[in-house]
């Protein structure tokens, strides 16, 4: 018979929840780098336009 001290079980559950928001986390970090590429790939290819504001700047999308 496998027995576990109230320690061992706190453990699991702890790092059950470490480990589910770690791969919770890598996914919107993922995410995030997707669409800044995305962004970044639109500006590059002229298909969006940065203009300056006096809050900071703003994307147009010039073409499709």
């Amino acid at each position: 018979m496998i027995t576990f001290t109230e320690l061992e079980l706190v453990l699991y559950v702890a790092f059950g929840v470490m480990t589910f928001l770690y791969f919770k986390l890598r996914g919107e970090l993922y995410m995030h780098r997707r669409i800044t590429t995305e962004i970044f790939m639109g500006i590059a290819k002229g298909n969006v336009k940065v203009t300056e504001t006096e809050d900071g700047f703003e994307l147009e999308v010039t073409a499709k």
